[in-house]
């Protein structure tokens, strides 16, 4: 059967019909306006009866759900993605950094070098992924500025690979031709195993595509589960957001233990000012969150 758009009375009513109780309309309009029944439904999902059954869901509610429980778990949400992505931004930048610095200063004598396949696996100098990152960065105003200014159709590694995406350097790190050099890096972070370096990195860019394109973050599942690296093995938290969050806390931490102090006290404060209820004890259950770790 055809789905057909519905107004916000629809829509409250609808809800109302299936075992939610509303208390204020007018507050719940505002922020079925503010936010949408579409989004809203994946924070009012775990209080439906059939939760988590993805399949034949019947939509009704378990007794005694109230909307505000959803728009609870929605701006816990929202606080939590902004928290994480700020932290994972300092990540970011150290190891793009850390990579320019140590790449560049090994192959002095060629500032060009993410380009050159004597240093790069060709076949990625090829991808789509540094075609993109190369077309993005040649339309930030510097680098046209550096290209006009020395005749030339690229610039030196320092100089480009500032306006390149995390996922384009996470792949460019891994596709160095010299081991020795993988190493040196994921040393820094206190991990011999460039394999294990990549699982750790590559789950902060996860992390942060979540973040920051508003993803629901409470009950996210990994696509790939954590390596065992520093941290050891990780159980269930290997594909869950608590899984993540430890990646972090560890990789963040081999940068500034004061920002990780800041982040932990951050994130616990966000779940002090919660009341022991429905709406932590889900997210407790679906993050993996372990609150005596924070």
């Amino acid at each position: 059967m055809k789905k057909l758009a519905t107004n916000v009375d629809e829509q409250i009513a609808k809800l109302e019909s299936r075992g939610m109780t509303i208390g204020d309309k007018d507050k719940a309009k505002e922020c079925l306006l503010d936010i949408g029944y579409f989004r809203l439904g994946f924070y009012w999902f775990p209080f439906e009866k059939s939760y988590p059954r993805k399949v034949n869901r019947t939509h009704d509610f378990k007794d005694g759900t109230c909307f505000d429980y959803a728009i609870r778990l929605y701006y816990f949400d929202f606080d939590l993605r902004n928290i994480l992505l700020k932290y994972i931004n300092r990540i970011e930048i150290n190891f793009r950094t850390k990579l320019i610095y140590h790449a560049s200063n090994r192959y002095k004598q060629d500032p060009f070098w993410y380009q050159d396949s004597k240093y790069v696996n060709k076949a990625f100098l090829e991808d789509d992924v540094m075609e993109k990152a190369m077309k993005d960065a040649s339309k930030e105003d510097i680098i046209v500025q550096d290209m006009k200014a020395h005749k030339r159709s690229i610039s030196p590694a320092w100089k480009a690979m500032e306006f390149f995406s995390f996922g384009a350097t996470i792949s460019l790190y891994n596709n160095l031709k010299e081991g020795p050099l993988k190493c040196e890096i994921s040393n820094l972070y206190g991990m011999p195993s460039p394999n294990n370096f990549l699982s750790y990195i590559d789950t902060m860019r996860k992390l942060r595509n979540y973040c920051a394109h508003g993803k629901v973050l409470f009950d996210k599942n990994l696509p790939e589960a954590i390596s065992n690296g520093p941290l050891g093995y990780l159980g269930n938290s290997k594909t869950q957001l608590f899984g993540a969050y430890r990646v972090l806390e560890y990789l963040l931490g081999q940068i500034s233990q004061n920002r990780v102090q800041d982040m932990k006290h951050e994130v616990k404060a966000l779940f002090d000012k919660m009341p022991d209820d429905i709406v932590k004890q889900i997210i407790l259950q679906n993050s993996g969150f372990q609150l005596s770790m924070l």
